[in-house]
């Protein structure tokens, strides 16, 4: 494979992860995506742009931002330090001469060769514990070139590789990725339209239909996620519905719910940007009512009783 520019833009990499997949990993996350969940936990994976995260309490207000700042987005409104994010370009200056992280760039673009590099470090780990790399998001397959690339290296290397997808996208874009694909976990955030349509903000019959012809093409693991959002999809339907979706499909491994917390309003905060709190984390046993119900179709995996098989 051929990528005249072999770069992407991520916003974090995670090592020695060990809920992204089988063994220890390193998680590499993807910027932009083509979801807008009104829960979302990585709030600083919606734009495809590099962006700036301001935390006020860590500011000693040294000023040094407004100095080196060439769009002038450092900015006292009110008699507060905030950032014009209509004039911020995200050059990430202010955060590099910000000692004490008060701002804080997410997003850079990264070349194939230092990515491979810092995956390939754990390497040892990979081998003693059958892990891997595993893609995340944002959403991976936006940059479908580049992390194809990617995973053409990670397999001549023999790294196990992992893609955590949301599939709202053209199949073709998923397809070209899955000769280097081990597993693949295939997140469903409801059944039903309205929640795509409301809550999701994405094309459910797109999604739903690239999980289908994905379950019949690839020869890899595949695995059905849901993150369970209170008051949105934790019902009896949409589990249902998702479970009887997902049991019906060629090589699933497991179906996994995932309770949603409300830990990213610090992050919604830092970006200048509006937190869904009217989302709620369903009780612990709720979560095992759910499980209990989606087993009845499809084998569900839990964290901490493993993989339930159906009747």
């Amino acid at each position: 494979m051929v990528v005249m520019d072999r770069k992407g833009i991520i916003f974090d990499i995670q090592r020695f992860a060990v809920h992204d997949g089988p063994g220890i990993r390193t998680t590499v996350f993807f910027k932009g995506c083509s979801c807008r969940c009104m829960w979302c936990h990585n709030p600083e994976s919606l734009s495809g742009m590099p962006q700036i995260e301001f935390y006020p309490a860590r500011c000693i207000g040294c000023g040094r931002c407004f100095e080196v700042c060439p769009e002038k987005a450092q900015i006292v409104q009110d008699g507060k330090h905030v950032i014009d994010r209509d004039r911020c370009s995200g050059c990430g200056r202010c955060a590099a001469e910000c000692f004490s992280s008060a701002l804080v760039l997410k997003g850079r673009m990264i070349g194939a060769e230092d990515l491979m590099h810092t995956i390939l470090e754990d390497r040892v780990y990979y081998d003693e514990s059958h892990g891997g790399v595993t893609f995340s998001g944002g959403e991976p397959v936006l940059q479908n070139e580049f992390l194809a690339y990617i995973l053409e290296s990670c397999k001549k290397e023999g790294v196990h590789t992992v893609l955590q997808t949301a599939g709202n996208y053209n199949f073709g874009q998923l397809e070209m990725l899955l000769p280097y694909l081990d597993f693949i976990m295939y997140d469903l955030k409801g059944f039903s339209p309205e929640i795509y349509r409301f809550f999701v903000r994405a094309d459910r019959q797109c999604v739903f239909k690239n999980l289908r012809a994905l379950a019949e093409c690839f020869q890899g693991g595949l695995a059905v996620r849901t993150p369970c959002v209170g008051g949105v999809n934790d019902t009896d339907e949409e589990i249902e519905g998702i479970a009887r979706t997902a049991g019906e499909l060629k090589n699933i491994q497991y179906f996994q719910l995932i309770p949603y917390h409300g830990l990213a309003k610090v992050k919604y905060e830092a970006l200048n940007e509006e937190f869904a709190g009217q989302c709620s984390t369903p009780p612990p046993e709720r979560i095992r009512e759910l499980e209990d119900l989606a087993a009845r179709y499809v084998a569900v995996f839990n964290q901490d009783r493993g993989v339930s098989r159906k009747p």
